[in-house]
C-alpha cells in the first residue's frame, strides 16, 4: 500500500504555502518539503492508495476545490482525514507513534502511519452513482437537404457510440438507467445513470470527430467522513447507588469524561448514560462489599468489578476528588470510586505502554489486560486480525493499473478502426439514401406520428393506473365511512363503541393515543392482553381510563397495577360484542353493570385486605 502523509509547514491552504510530504510504501520511505502545486503533481504521478492529512482544509480552501482535485486523480486514491474528534498528538500516542507536535514532518509521518493502521475517516464527496453523457462534438447549423444529410450522419455516430457503451455496461453486469434524446437519423444525446461508483465503471471521457463522451461521478450535497474502521472507546465507571444515583465516567488514561447524579434515576437510564460515553471495562464502588445494584450493573456489561480493600473513608474521597468539583456527595463518591480503580491499574498501564509495539491500539490492549488476557496473546490476536483483513481486501498494484490502461487504449484503437469502417460503409449507403430522401421524409413523418401515438398510449395507461389507485382509495374510505355509520347507528340502539388496542405494549398504546386518541374516562379493549407488564399498565392508568376489557391471559403485574388504581378489568367473554377494525361494540347497560360489579369487587378485596392487616396487627400486639 502506498500512502502520502501531508502537513502544512507554514501559511494557509493557498498556492504559496509549503507542505511536509511523507511517503511510505512496502520497503521504502521518503520525506520532502514541497509547494502545493508540486504536492498535487506528486499525488497524480505516484497514484497512492491514500493521501492522509490531519485536516483536509490545510490542502483545500473549499469543497469545490476538493471535488475538482478528486476528479483529476485516479478514482482508487482516497483522501483520509486522520484527526477528527481527537488531536493528532493524542491519536499518535494511542498507537505508540512518537512525534514532536511542532515538527510538520513528524505530523505528516504520523498521519501516514495512522492511515496505514486504519485510523481516520475517508473523505467522501461522491455518491455510488456515475453519469455517462454521450452527445455531439460539434454544433449543427442551418441548411438545406445537404445539412440534413450531415445531421443524420452525426446523430448516427452518437447512436453507434451510445450502443457500444451500453454493450460494455451490460457485459460488466452493471445496473443503469438510460435517457435518450432522439435526433434526425439517430440520437442527439444519450445519458446513462449507472448505479456503481466511478472507479467501478470501465469507461473514461473521450472525444471523437463527431461524438464526445463525458464520464463523471455524482456529487453529494455535503462532504461526508466515513470511518476507516470502528474504534471502541473504553471507560472506567464509578457508581454510588441509592435514592439518588451518582455516576462518574473516566477514560483509560484517567481523564474525567462525565460526572452526573439524579434522584430516582432508573436502571435503564443509568445504563444508557454509561453507554453514551463508551464501553465500560471496570465498574467501581467505594465499598468493600459491592452493593447489589453495582453487581447487577457489572453483570449487565460483563466487565470487571473493582472494590477497595476497605470502605473508602470520606477524607480519602475528598483527597481523590480534590482537583474536581463534584456537585454533591453522590457525585463525589462515584468519582472517588472511579479514580481509585484507575489508580489501582495505573502502574500496570504505564508498564504495558512501554512494551506495546508501534501500531497497536493502546486502549484496546489496556482493555484486554483488565479482562485478564496477556500482552502476548493480545498482540498475536491483533496481528492475526490484520493479516486476515489484508487477505480479504484485494490490492491493485501499479502493474495491474498499467495493464488495464493498455487494454483501454487497445479498445479505443479498435473503436476508432470500427468508426472508420462505418464511415466508409456510410458513404456507399448515402448514395442510395439521397435517391429515397423524399420517400424517407414521408416515412419519417409517419414514424414520428406512430411514436407520438405510442407515447400517448403510454400516458393513458399510466393515468388509468393512477385512476385505479384513486378508486381503490375511495372504496376503502367509503367502507370506512359505512363502518362508522354502522357504529353510530348501533350507539343509538344502546350499544357503546370501545377503542381497540391490538397488543398490550407501550408502543401500541402510544400509537392508539396519537392516531385515534384516548381521553380520560374512556373504556379500552385489549384484544391480546398477553405480554403486557407493569409499564404498559401504568401508561393506561396515567390516561385516567374508566375500565379495561381484555381477551387472553393478562399478567398478574398488570392486574396489580389496575387493581391498585381501582380500574376494573373485565373479560370480554362476559359481554355481547360486535367486532370492527378499530372498535368493538358492547351493550351499554351490560357494560355499566359489569363495571359496577368489578368496582364493588375491587372495594371488597381492598376492605378484606385492610381487615386482614388490622387482624394481623392485633395478633402481633397480643404476642408482645
Amino acid at each position: 500500500m502506498k500512502i502520502i502523509g501531508v502537513d502544512i509547514i507554514r501559511g494557509s491552504a493557498t498556492a504559496k504555502s509549503r507542505y511536509a510530504a511523507y511517503f511510505i510504501s512496502d520497503g521504502s520511505e521518503w520525506s520532502k518539503d514541497v509547494s502545493k502545486h508540486r504536492l498535487l503533481k506528486y499525488i497524480k504521478e505516484i497514484r497512492p492508495d491514500i493521501v492522509a492529512v490531519d485536516n483536509i482544509f490545510e490542502l483545500f480552501e473549499s469543497k469545490r476545490e476538493l471535488v475538482s482535485f478528486l476528479k483529476s486523480i485516479p478514482p482508487t486514491t482516497k483522501i483520509v482525514q486522520t484527526a477528527g474528534k481527537q488531536s493528532l498528538p493524542a491519536l499518535a500516542k494511542r498507537y505508540g507513534i512518537r512525534i514532536d507536535p511542532k515538527n510538520p514532518f513528524d505530523e505528516a509521518k504520523a498521519s501516514a502511519l495512522l492511515a496505514k493502521y486504519g485510523v481516520g475517516e475517508i473523505v467522501s464527496v461522491f455518491t455510488d452513482k456515475t453519469v455517462i453523457k454521450v452527445s455531439r462534438n460539434r454544433s449543427l447549423g442551418k441548411g438545406g437537404w445537404r445539412q440534413n444529410k450531415y445531421r443524420r450522419k452525426v446523430h448516427d455516430s452518437v447512436r453507434a457510440v451510445f450502443r457500444e457503451i451500453k454493450k460494455i455496461l451490460d457485459e460488466k453486469g452493471l445496473e443503469y438507467v438510460e435517457e435518450i434524446r432522439r435526433g434526425y437519423g439517430g440520437i442527439s444525446r444519450g445519458i446513462f445513470i449507472v448505479n456503481s461508483p466511478r472507479e467501478s465503471v470501465p469507461i473514461n471521457s473521450f472525444r471523437l470527430r463527431d461524438v464526445q463522451v463525458n464520464v463523471s461521478a455524482v456529487e453529494k450535497e455535503k462532504i461526508e467522513f466515513i470511518p476507516m474502521k470502528k474504534h471502541t472507546k473504553y471507560t472506567i465507571v464509578g457508581i454510588d447507588p441509592g435514592t439518588t444515583v451518582g455516576v462518574a465516567v473516566l477514560d483509560l488514561n484517567g481523564h474525567v469524561i462525565s460526572v452526573k447524579s439524579k434522584k430516582g434515576w432508573s436502571y435503564s437510564e443509568v445504563t444508557e448514560f454509561i453507554l453514551s460515553h463508551g464501553k465500560p471495562v471496570i465498574i467501581a464502588t467505594d465499598k468493600k462489599n459491592a452493593p447489589e445494584y453495582v453487581q447487577k450493573m457489572r453483570a449487565s456489561f460483563n466487565c470487571t468489578l473493582y472494590t477497595p480493600k476497605e470502605d473508602l473513608p470520606v477524607e480519602k474521597k475528598k483527597v481523590l476528588t480534590s482537583l474536581y468539583q463534584p456537585f454533591n456527595d453522590h457525585e463525589r463518591d462515584a468519582l472517588a470510586s472511579a479514580i481509585d480503580a484507575f489508580n489501582a491499574y495505573k502502574n500496570k498501564f504505564r508498564n504495558i505502554e512501554k512494551r506495546i509495539p508501534e501500531g497497536f491500539d493502546f486502549e484496546e490492549i489496556k482493555a484486554g489486560i483488565i479482562k485478564g488476557m496477556s500482552l502476548k496473546s493480545l498482540i498475536e490476536k491483533s496481528e492475526l486480525q490484520e493479516q486476515s483483513k489484508e487477505r480479504a481486501e484485494p490490492r491493485f498494484n501499479l502493474e495491474e493499473i498499467k495493464k488495464r490502461d493498455r487494454l483501454i487504449a487497445e479498445l479505443r484503437e479498435e473503436n476508432r478502426r470500427l468508426s472508420t469502417q462505418i464511415r466508409e460503409l456510410k458513404k456507399e449507403i448515402e448514395r442510395l439514401q439521397d435517391r429515397i430522401h423524399k420517400i424517407a421524409s414521408e416515412e419519417y413523418r409517419k414514424v414520428r406520428e406512430l411514436n407520438h401515438i405510442k407515447s400517448l398510449e403510454g400516458e393513458i395507461k399510466t393515468l388509468k393506473k393512477v385512476i385505479a389507485d384513486k378508486d381503490r382509495t375511495i372504496r376503502e374510505l367509503e367502507n370506512k365511512i359505512e363502518e362508522l355509520r354502522s357504529i353510530k347507528y348501533l350507539e343509538f340502539r344502546g350499544w357503546k363503541a370501545i377503542k381497540t388496542l391490538r397488543k398490550f405494549t407501550r408502543e401500541e398504546i402510544e400509537k392508539l393515543i396519537s392516531t385515534i386518541g384516548l381521553d380520560e374516562g374512556e373504556v379500552v379493549y385489549i384484544s391480546d392482553a398477553g405480554g403486557g407488564g407493569k409499564s404498559a399498565a401504568e401508561l393506561l392508568v396515567n390516561r385516567k381510563i374508566k375500565a379495561v376489557l381484555f381477551s387472553g391471559e393478562m399478567s398478574h403485574y398488570a392486574k396489580e397495577v389496575f387493581d391498585r388504581s381501582k380500574i376494573p378489568i373485565i373479560d370480554l367473554e362476559r359481554l355481547e360484542t360486535k367486532q370492527f377494525e378499530d372498535f368493538i361494540l358492547v351493550r351499554a347497560d351490560r357494560l355499566d353493570e359489569e363495571v359496577q360489579n368489578a368496582i364493588e369487587e375491587i372495594e371488597k378485596r381492598t376492605l378484606n385486605r385492610l381487615e386482614e392487616m388490622i387482624l394481623d396487627y392485633r395478633n402481633r400486639r397480643k404476642m408482645f
